[in-house]
């Protein structure tokens, strides 16, 4: 398995509102469109961010290539992805742009002190890991591993990301016979 290639994308937009505004055609549900980027193989795997010129970034997740889009008429051409991982603040954002919400209000979004402690030390961690430029496995596995290390709090479970448990796994009584059928299909 091959590392992800990382992008950087950088959109000349003062806001979140106004990227959405000039580009919600982009964003899709389950993928993007990621402008200007050069074509890559199918099944590529990718890790991504998008920065706004006020230095937010309303998108950072893991996606799939599933295909190149040439440019037509005036909307410019790219990249599609297909969404493989992102956090809650990637979701919201991007259910605000398909759903044309208004963003939420500041008083709903939580300051630093009613943050859990997890969530702080993954953030700190994650904004310089996405602010350089990263090349070879091991930086691209950081990169990935940032993305997705905020441990969600329980209001956040929604957004898809789940801690799991490891449970023991017990062995079922007939194993043998399950076994011996296995390897009889092997064989013939």
């Amino acid at each position: 398995m091959s590392s992800p290639i990382v992008i950087h994308m950088h959109r000349p937009y003062a806001s979140e509102e106004e990227y959405i505004a000039h580009e919600r055609f982009s964003i899709e549900p389950k993928s993007m469109l990621l402008i200007d980027q050069p074509p890559l193989p199918l099944d590529t795997s990718v890790v991504f961010d998008v920065t706004l010129d006020n230095g937010q970034k309303p998108i950072r997740a893991e996606a799939k290539v599933v295909g190149y889009v040439e440019p037509e008429g005036d909307r410019p051409g790219g990249l599609r992805v297909r969404f493989r991982r992102f956090g809650s603040a990637t979701k919201a954002f991007i259910e605000r742009a398909v759903n044309g919400e208004p963003p939420p209000a500041a008083a709903s979004v939580p300051d630093n002190a009613t943050l859990g402690a997890p969530l702080l030390e993954a953030s700190s961690t994650a904004a310089p890991a996405l602010g350089i430029a990263v090349s070879g496995a091991a930086s691209a596995l950081q990169t990935s591993a940032a993305l997705l290390s905020t441990e969600p709090s329980e209001p956040d479970q929604a957004s898809g990301i789940h801690t799991k448990t490891a449970a023991p796994v017990v062995a079922p009584a007939n194993r043998d016979a399950l076994l011996a059928r296995l390897r009889g299909r092997r064989v013939g």
